[in-house]
């Protein structure tokens, strides 16, 4: 007879950090890594991403790290009006995500303030209703006082500065940034900052898109960050030990072959892409093509040229003739 204790796990309603989303776009705050060798467009999905993101109501503040904003201000300007000012562009130096950090606190603390402000006000016209003033307590009409509510008491009431009223959401894009001391000194702090991105703000936290050349490089993305990554998305893959290094740490349910053949359908079109979700809603919303074509793993197989010699490739064709 198995003998049990009378502990119960009671999971909470709601996941921390959670932002709520269509069924069909991805979990947020999120952590993503996109790599893909130069002008393939990386910078170009994510920024649509994104776009898509805070048109959804999802994001109301989008802070970019890049050394190229200036070159590349067209790309950028995808993002919609009123998103991104000019004093959330930081070069990749040892004291962006310190800056980074110091903006997502002053958001929280905000927040809160106007959290406060709102509570009072409905207090104070509630008190003013059904209260004579010699019947209010002296420390909270001190605080109608600081609020300035006595001097104006038709003073409108508190609206928050964003278009909806709830806590603000924060996307950090960190483009093109390998080589510099964001990625090279520690004193930068990236990976504990990435690590720990929802928490960030006494848990307002903020998601995360780094993109990159390589998905593992000397001066690059660190093991750490690469396996608590989100989303990945992959354009062309031509180093092998690239492709087997994002198959051993991904840890994904699926073949070799049926990886690499999905991740070929991608990239056989201009500026195509698979994308892999770590955290899927459903099962088989784990990999698309770009953001809109859901794949399915079994429907796929490599290209077996990709994966050989050009000699032996041509010998296969002559033996054919």
């Amino acid at each position: 007879m198995v003998k049990t204790a009378n502990i119960e796990i009671h999971p909470p309603k709601k996941k921390a950090f959670q932002i709520e989303t269509a069924p069909d776009f991805f979990r947020l705050h999120t952590l993503a890594i996109a790599s893909g060798t130069r002008g393939q467009g990386k910078t170009t999905s994510i920024v649509n991403l994104v776009r898509e993101a805070y048109n959804r109501g999802y994001y109301d503040r989008v802070i970019v790290i890049t050394p190229t904003y200036h070159s590349n201000k067209e790309l950028w300007n995808i993002l919609p009006e009123g998103s991104l000012s000019d004093d959330d562009i930081f070069e990749p130096d040892v004291l962006c995500l310190k800056y980074t950090k110091d903006i997502i606190n002053a958001e929280r603390e905000e927040w809160e303030l106007f959290l406060k402000q709102k509570e009072l006000y409905e207090k104070f016209h509630n008190d003013m209703k059904h209260k004579q003033i010699k019947n209010i307590r002296s420390e909270q009409l001190m605080a109608y006082y600081e609020m300035g509510l006595l001097d104006d008491p038709s003073m409108e009431r508190p609206t928050w500065k964003y278009r909806t009223e709830q806590a603000p959401r924060i996307a950090v894009i960190i483009d093109d940034s390998v080589g510099t001391d964001l990625m090279n000194k520690r004193t930068a702090g990236l990976t504990k900052f990435i690590i720990a991105h929802r928490h960030w703000g006494k848990g307002l936290g903020c998601s995360v898109f780094m993109l990159v050349q390589s998905y593992c490089c000397h001066e690059g993305v660190s093991r750490a960050i690469r396996e608590n990554t989100c989303l990945l998305l992959l354009w062309k893959v031509k180093d092998k030990n690239q492709r087997a290094k994002i198959i051993e740490e991904a840890g994904l349910d699926v073949s070799e072959e049926q990886f690499l053949g999905m991740l070929d359908h991608c990239i056989s079109e201009p500026y195509g892409f698979l994308t892999i979700d770590f955290q899927p809603k459903a099962p088989e919303q784990q990999f698309r093509k770009c953001f809109k074509t859901f794949l399915n793993p079994a429907d796929f197989r490599i290209d077996e040229s990709i994966l050989q010699p050009a000699n032996l490739i041509k010998e296969k064709n002559e033996s054919k003739e």
